[in-house]
């Protein structure tokens, strides 16, 4: 049974064309949901990158980062991968990651697990009520960077928790990795949820770390994870990221021993315009 890779990326750049290559498979179809900011987007000549997949790209939207636009690009890249088949499963990479293991490793390993889920779980307890309870109305247009939206997003909030204006408060919340890997039956469950995730989560802030999560505990879907525990571990996604030493670390030719060493499946992140040889190395070590 195939799988589906789902890549939401915001630049074609040395480090997108590599896991585009290293997905090409017979086993595999992709789906590329590109950013929207970026200009000049060829898909075209990304598409006949692929000798082996296909490609296919959805419509593309404006993401910023902390928004639900996130989630929204989620949505649309699960909806167009159910609408063209039924997966094993689904998987969502950034443009930023990479295989470390070669694909007959990975596809063996997920037909081995075809009934299992791999979501990650941060830990038991929900402690990101903020995200959740009050609305964030400039989140969309502030992204990341310091400015004036943000600062006024800080005061309505504030505002909101002294006036008492809270939503959301009769549902059980979790959160952990935004970075996943599901059956071809989540993945509808989830599209059959579309109306009550947009009522819940717009105006969240990172709310792509949570709508799965918490869509999950409240589903018989538990029963079906991985790993259960909630301690954050890599083996819940079956993803390599380093958060000790960066937000997260990108990974350097230095850190070829650690990948090689690695059991998992999947890194993040990389930049070519960190450290080119690294990806090169990736590439000549795992593609097929």
């Amino acid at each position: 049974m195939k799988q589906a890779y789902l890549i939401i990326a915001h630049k074609d750049d040395l480090t997108f064309r590599t896991l585009i290559s290293m997905l090409d498979n017979e086993n595999n179809d992709i789906f590329i949901h590109m950013d929207k900011k970026s200009k000049n987007y060829d898909e075209e000549s990304i598409e006949k990158m692929a000798k082996k997949s296909i490609i296919y790209h959805t419509e593309r939207s404006n993401v910023a980062w902390g928004g639900y636009s996130l989630v929204n690009a989620e949505m649309i890249l699960l909806r167009k991968a159910t609408e063209v088949g039924h997966y094993n499963h689904y998987h969502l990479l950034s443009g930023q990651d990479l295989p470390i293991q070669s694909q007959e490793t990975i596809q063996k390993f997920f037909l081995k697990n075809s009934d299992k889920e791999f979501v990650g779980f941060d830990k038991d307890i929900f402690t990101y009520g903020d995200r959740v309870y009050y609305r964030y109305f400039f989140q969309e247009l502030a992204g990341k960077r310091k400015s004036i939206l943000k600062s006024v997003d800080k005061f309505l909030l504030k505002m909101q928790k002294k006036l008492n204006i809270k939503r959301n408060e009769n549902i059980e919340f979790q959160k952990g990795a935004q970075w996943f890997s599901i059956t071809d039956g989540l993945a509808r469950y989830v599209l059959s949820k579309d109306e009550w995730i947009k009522n819940v989560f717009k105006n969240g802030f990172c709310v792509d770390e949570v709508f799965l999560q918490t869509i999950i505990i409240n589903s018989d879907y538990t029963d079906k994870l991985y790993y259960s525990k909630s301690d954050g571990t890599h083996k819940n996604t079956m993803r390599l990221v380093d958060w000790s030493s960066g937000s997260p670390h990108v990974f350097r030719y230095d850190d070829l021993d650690d990948l090689r060493k690695s059991d998992l499946m999947f890194a993040r992140k990389f930049d070519c315009a960190v450290d080119e040889r690294i990806i090169q190395k990736i590439y000549e070590i795992y593609a097929n």
